[in-house]
């Protein structure tokens, strides 16, 4: 890999990476200025696909290697730096550099016009070509996480102002974005026109790439928020770069076990596991201002998440599920334990309340990064001390 890297694993004896070596020289200036201070971020074993797709009539937006990699790797600073600061050590999703510090795009132009490509179904034929592609170029496809994005449309309804038409949104572990003129760093917590846009998308970019990598919509607790600000993957979306935004100690806990976050030295096949984790005893009970979660579980689960939600429960009506997270223990008795606790006052951010009306969502994540979801309703105000739960087997959850 080449020296101007960002990602470097530096031995104990080796100086810190100066801010000269964070970005490369043809970076503009204000790419420099926020990636000066990087910090040391381990070497991955595998590295996200990023892949610009284009239909047969367009071309690339200008600039766009430039562009898309000083936009990726500050994003890769701040999932790293969200990492750290929630204790999980300094890692992030990787990134393959090329010779001249550039991130390695894969151009790829469509069989159909851009217009063929469209929001809301052109993820399926997009994602067609491109494993198709992968399949004659196997060597080129780094994991199984890829982040694929398109210029805008260009007509009446969408273009460089008012960008749109592409797909834009998570699907399973691949991810959509789009790309306009001014899809630039430069313009990050700006009061204009371009900075506020580019809020827009490039929170959406940040969010949409959390989905591609395991992640689900979550909010944080009441006093998480007031600290932090708004977590990335509930509605900071809509404040990245303009106003603190964080992640949440359960979308961190995903990253720690997805594929292109762990280390090189992990050899670890990831997302093979389809067996759903066995639940030998699960208890949730209200003790005065808390409700505590106890389950007994089988060796494979390694971390157990745990999401309060109120009404309603249809898609993309999660971005207020209040998110906790613990790792998986073993008692005295040597059997696989986890336990959370939650407190009342900690869900007071829940906006549709209605009642004592609530669900409770238990994402156990196994040793190979495959997540298994399990959903139990309840009612706040009827939750007395005693057991709550077997309402059938943890099911595989295989993307967002």
């Amino acid at each position: 890999m080449h020296k101007s890297t960002l990602i470097t694993m530096i031995s104990a004896a080796a100086l810190a990476m100066t801010a000269e070596g964070a970005a490369p020289e043809h970076f503009q200036p204000k790419a420099k200025e926020l990636l000066a201070d990087s910090i040391e971020l381990e070497k991955n074993a595998h590295n996200l696909n990023v892949i610009y797709f284009v239909g047969n009539d367009m071309e690339p937006t200008a600039d766009y290697e430039r562009r898309i990699s000083e936009l990726l790797l500050y994003l890769q600073q701040y999932y790293g730096k969200e990492m750290v600061r929630n204790g999980f050590g300094n890692h992030s999703f990787g990134l393959e550099r090329t010779e001249n510090g550039n991130v390695n795009i894969i151009l790829l132009r469509g069989k159909h016009p851009h217009k063929f490509y469209k929001y809301g179904s052109g993820h399926g034929p997009c994602l067609k070509e491109i494993n198709d592609w992968f399949a004659a170029n196997p060597g080129k496809k780094q994991s199984q996480h890829s982040f694929i994005i398109m210029p805008t449309w260009q007509d009446e309804g969408y273009n460089d102002k008012n960008p749109g038409g592409v797909p834009f949104y998570g699907y399973g572990k691949d991810c959509f974005a789009l790309d306009y003129t001014d899809f630039d760093i430069k313009h990050l917590g700006q009061p204009t026109k371009e900075g506020k846009l580019l809020t827009k998308w490039y929170g959406g970019f940040a969010h949409e790439l959390g989905h591609g990598m395991n992640l689900p919509h979550n909010n944080g607790t009441v006093s998480m928020n007031k600290a932090f600000g708004t977590p990335l993957m509930g509605s900071g979306n809509y404040t990245f770069g303009m106003s603190p935004t964080y992640l949440t100690p359960a979308s961190c806990a995903i990253l720690a076990n997805t594929e292109i976050f762990v280390p090189e030295t992990n050899k670890t096949r990831f997302y093979t596991n389809e067996k759903e984790p066995q639940v030998y005893n699960a208890t949730f009970k209200r003790r005065g201002g808390t409700l505590e979660l106890f389950l007994e579980v089988s060796a494979d689960v390694v971390r157990v998440n745990a999401y309060v939600q109120d009404p309603p429960y249809a898609v993309n009506q999660d971005y207020d599920a209040v998110s906790f997270t613990c790792n998986t223990g073993t008692d005295k008795n040597g059997k696989r334990v986890a336990g959370i606790i939650i407190p009342l006052n900690e869900l007071s951010n829940l906006r549709h309340h209605k009642g004592g009306e609530m669900e409770l969502g238990i994402l156990f994540q196994t040793n190979d990064g495959s997540r298994f979801r399990w959903k139990i309703p309840f009612d706040l105000n009827k939750q007395a001390a005693g057991s709550l739960i077997n309402t059938g087997k943890p099911q595989l959850h295989r993307g967002y």
